[in-house]
């Protein structure tokens, strides 16, 4: 039960991070936003961590599991942002395709931190341990940062800002998964 709720705390921090900015600063519409922290979340990570499980053994090898788990909970995300929000690519026709697949890698990399961040950070190998040292020195100074400019900035510049730098920010963790499953393929 306690590794459980870490997995939801864990979780529930990485999509509040974003979802603080994009729902509260931009949009301000608290009621929202703690619709998101205490149902939406929650439930889309005990989801995760009750059908992780499941997933595992259909993969049982142990890298190709961690990149399983990484790519159909991304793209489960990806679906709730297409299907249930309207975030979809073909929502605009009109829109630049690069911003938009760079809109979606991102709402991809969002979700998928939100389900596997935790995996690292309650696993207590050295990869992960190795890996969530290097997330957290650049997501907390990072998104510190992406803060203050949010406080900063004139309300009409907010959307096109802040969002720009959710999607670098939620890019950049890639990286750090990357790093992962070559340290794990290698094991």
């Amino acid at each position: 039960m306690r590794k459980f709720l870490e997995f939801i705390l864990i979780g529930s921090f990485f999509a509040t991070v974003e979802e603080f900015l994009t729902v509260v600063i931009i949009r301000q519409d608290i009621a929202s936003y703690l619709f998101t922290l205490f149902i939406l979340f929650p439930v889309f990570l005990t989801f995760v961590w009750v059908t992780s499980p499941i997933l595992g053994k259909l993969v049982p090898r142990e890298p190709l599991k961690e990149i399983t788990i990484f790519f159909v909970y991304g793209l489960m995300g990806l679906f709730i942002e297409w299907f249930l929000i309207g975030l979809s690519p073909w929502s605009d026709p009109s829109a630049n395709w690069v911003f938009m697949l760079v809109f979606q890698l991102g709402m991809f990399s969002f979700w998928a931190t939100v389900a596997f961040a935790p995996r690292i950070f309650i696993d207590t190998s050295e990869a992960s341990r190795n890996t969530r040292g290097a997330i957290l020195k650049f997501y907390i100074p990072y998104f510190l940062i992406v803060y203050v400019i949010s406080f900063l900035i004139p309300q009409q510049l907010k959307f096109v800002i802040i969002i720009a730098l959710i999607l670098f920010g939620y890019l950049m963790l890639n990286l750090f998964y990357a790093k992962y499953f070559l340290r794990i393929l290698r094991a």
